[in-house]
């Protein structure tokens, strides 16, 4: 029993630590995709509104059908915002332990991955997307959870196994369809299950072919949205950028595991490896295709789910060097490296959270504003759309008079606060956006622009005069005369 509770330490450390680290981001207000994302969709009125409304990527329709039924649930005491971005929270905790539960199986050492899932539990882009509304962390916890059928189906070839790797991979692309190249990554991970006649092999052609399917059963009813979304193009127009955010940002986090995961060098023996097994290492290199032949980049973010992927790669670098019969290894006990390692991923990780740190990463690889990774706008003290409200509520009791919002202002997490607050009606609401432009706005009504915005370019653009009401550290309120 004693041995038993042993195996278990380590994901408690992993999950106590990531509950520590994940505080500081709970209580942040909404911003404009999650906001898009609960009043478009997860409002909707049943399941099968949400999936024959896939209009605009930001309906990740498996993430929001959860999110549908976890708003039902929502407490009477408990603060909308935090009780919505906790149901992130408990994906985030179970992509951590299935990761550890993945590897204790396969290697038989949980101890080595301690380290790595440390830093990632409270790695900022983690930690980001682990209370966020969208379904980046539903994506990784599906992908681990995919990993694991395939593995178990390569090994054994049980249709029982294939059937939860092919429900896996249903709703990993039916959450966000660009995660095909996170299961081409699981494919790649299996490969040298099926050893070196693998092309042989009908078992590996099924695990080949089956996600594409699955990509094509899920959105074939609802195909000429789905392709009206891909032809959106929405993204960066560098993909050079892009992977040059997306590698800023996992350097960053797993910075203290870096030089000793690649230390694994050392230990290669051409008696035990063979090139199936070095094929793993092109996992790390699949988001560069993604990146720069298509029209437009994807955002950043959408490379996230491949962090449990190569977490596992990190750790198996580990592996390889703690299995180095040298003289460091015989001094001292894997325990004790092990131990010294993850002390190190915790102070930097306590050092990485700093927002001066953060913001100069973010205005040099990130983005800066449009930051997926680091410091982007919405995760600054400036970002208070329900401050704003709450202002708004108090100098009108009784419902404020329509209200001109500019796309900068962040326009739907103003609305999601307002709706929250009883501020006004939801018509009233009026901002530009893709289904066309406000050609006026009505003397006598509010116009909310983010604070850095010019009032008199907008008063001169809708032959408006505009008075200042009150200013906030996200917005400025004027009224219109």
């Amino acid at each position: 029993m004693a041995k038993k509770r042993n195996h278990f330490l380590p994901l408690l450390i992993i999950l106590g630590a990531y509950m520590w680290f994940v505080r500081g981001f709970l209580f942040r207000p909404l911003w404009f995709d999650e906001a898009l994302t609960v009043l478009n969709f997860a409002l909707a009125p049943n399941p099968a509104a949400i999936y024959l409304n896939y209009s605009i990527p930001n309906n990740q329709i498996c993430y929001t059908f959860l999110l549908r039924l976890w708003i039902e649930f929502q407490p009477a005491f408990l603060d909308t915002t935090v009780w919505l971005r906790l149901l992130s929270v408990l994906l985030g905790a179970g992509t951590l332990s299935a990761l550890y539960l993945l590897f204790r199986t396969r290697f038989g050492n949980g101890r080595l991955l301690l380290p790595v899932l440390v830093a990632l539990g409270i790695s900022v882009p983690f930690l980001i997307y682990a209370t966020a509304l969208r379904g980046y962390m539903l994506s990784a916890l599906l992908v681990t959870l995919t990993l694991h059928f395939a593995l178990r189906f390569a090994r054994c070839r049980e249709w029982k196994s294939w059937l939860c790797y092919a429900a896996g991979s249903l709703l990993t692309v039916g959450t966000i369809p660009s995660n095909l190249v996170m299961l081409a990554g699981v494919v790649l991970y299996a490969l040298p299950l099926f050893q070196a006649d693998f092309y042989r092999k009908r078992s590996f052609w099924l695990m080949f072919f089956t996600p594409p399917a699955m990509l094509l059963f899920f959105y074939l009813p609802v195909m000429r949205q789905f392709i009206g979304v891909v032809n959106l193009g929405e993204g960066w127009n560098s993909g050079g950028k892009v992977l040059l955010a997306v590698l800023a940002a996992f350097s960053y986090s797993f910075a203290m595991l870096l030089i000793p995961a690649t230390g694994s060098l050392l230990a290669f023996d051409r008696r035990r490896y063979n090139w199936l097994w070095s094929a793993r290492a092109a996992i790390w290199l699949l988001p560069i295709p993604m990146a720069l032949l298509l029209k437009v980049a994807p955002f950043p973010r959408v490379f996230f789910p491949f962090w449990p992927l190569w977490a596992l790669l990190l750790a198996g670098g580990l592996r390889d060097l703690s299995a180095l019969n040298c003289r460091w290894r015989r001094r001292w006990q894997p325990a004790v490296w092990i131990a010294a390692l993850t002390a190190a991923v915790l102070l930097w990780g306590w050092l990485a959270q700093w927002p001066e740190l953060r913001l100069a990463f973010s205005r040099r690889n990130g983005g800066n504003g449009s930051d997926d990774y680091f410091f982007g706008y919405y995760l600054r003290n400036e970002h208070t759309p329900d401050k704003t409200v709450a202002e708004l509520k108090k100098r009108y009791p009784n419902g404020t008079p329509p209200i001109y919002l500019s796309f900068s202002a962040d326009p739907w997490a103003v609305m999601f606060y307002g709706n929250l607050n009883g501020l006004t009606d939801p018509a009233n609401y009026r901002f530009d956006g893709p289904r066309g432009i406000v050609g006026s706005i009505p003397r006598g009504s509010l116009a909310i622009l983010r604070d850095d915005e010019s009032a008199l370019a907008l008063g001169q653009r809708f032959h408006v005069r505009l008075k200042e009401l009150f200013r906030t550290p996200n917005h400025g309120v004027y009224r219109v005369e």
